[in-house]
């Protein structure tokens, strides 16, 4: 059985994808601490910790692919040092050791966010890394496939509470008596979580860069965009909530990116189609 390792394993996406994948790869993992791997409970996954030298897991294991899902948003007090070590230190040192230990195959976690055509103020530190780690993942020369995974508005249930879906679905289910919103133009790709694993497995295993030379991107979305105001409204009703919803109380972000959706032709091209509609999705995330 091939092993794979994912990086920030206790993670949103990287625990689904463990679960998912270790039906048929052998799967072990990687986080910054140990202690307190709440997404993994019931799964006996080996899980390095990356203050170790990280050579020793290359020794210990013959990794077939990488899939790197560790990431730093940098909205939780962390600092910029810390943004630089997850998102752009981290990932190039494990490919470096992939190159090296022959290993098939990196995947890159990025983000619709990292786009040349958007000026987005928001999380604009960890834009610039996902944009510059890649110039560096480039750089580097070998034998092991390079993949990048440009992820859209991924959702689903067991995200952190912090995010958008997360909150809006809280707020709203407990009847939170009023909720002050945007006006909702913005339109997102809202991607549910399986149908993300779903895509990772098939470019895992259907993708081959006869080349192996530079990088090959694939937009991981539906191809379609819903605006906010749509999907929160479709939340309440899912939820049959009494919240008031208030929409234009709060203002815009700063160079707000308005419509945003995938290209998922690539993706398609391999086999690869939507599962879960948002009603779907979002149904049994509520449920």
């Amino acid at each position: 059985m091939k092993t794979i390792l994912i990086t920030g394993i206790n993670g949103f996406l990287g625990s689904h994808l463990a679960k998912d994948f270790a039906v048929d790869y052998n799967i072990i993992g990687l986080e910054y601490s140990l202690e307190n791997l709440h997404r993994l409970k019931g799964y006996s996954f080996k899980v390095y910790s990356s203050t170790e030298d990280l050579t020793k897991i290359f020794v210990e294991n013959e990794i077939y692919a990488v899939i790197h899902a560790a990431t730093v948003y940098g909205k939780n007090n962390e600092s910029i040092e810390d943004l630089i070590t997850a998102n752009i230190t981290l990932p190039i040192k494990i490919y470096e050791l992939a190159n090296k230990h022959n290993t098939s195959k990196f995947l890159n976690t990025d983000s619709f966010f990292n786009n040349p055509k958007y000026n987005y103020s928001y999380l604009s530190a960890y834009t610039l890394s996902k944009q510059q780690v890649i110039e560096w993942l480039k750089i580097i020369k070998g034998k092991c496939e390079l993949i990048n995974m440009k992820l859209f508005h991924m959702y689903g249930g067991g995200d952190a509470s912090s995010k958008f879906v997360s909150q809006i679905i809280s707020s709203i289910s407990i009847n939170q008596p009023f909720v002050e919103l945007t006006a909702g133009e913005q339109k997102r790709d809202f991607i549910f979580i399986n149908d993300v694993v779903n895509a990772y497995k098939i470019v895992l295993s259907s993708h081959r860069n006869a080349a192996i030379e530079g990088m090959t991107d694939f937009e991981v979305g539906t191809g379609f965009s819903t605006s906010l105001r749509e999907f929160i409204l479709l939340v309440k009703e899912l939820t049959k909530s009494n919240s008031e919803l208030r929409f234009g109380a709060l203002p815009y972000r700063e160079n707000e990116i308005f419509d945003s959706f995938a290209n998922n032709s690539k993706l398609r091209s391999l086999g690869w189609s939507q599962q879960f509609t948002l009603i779907e999705g979002l149904r049994k995330i509520i449920k």
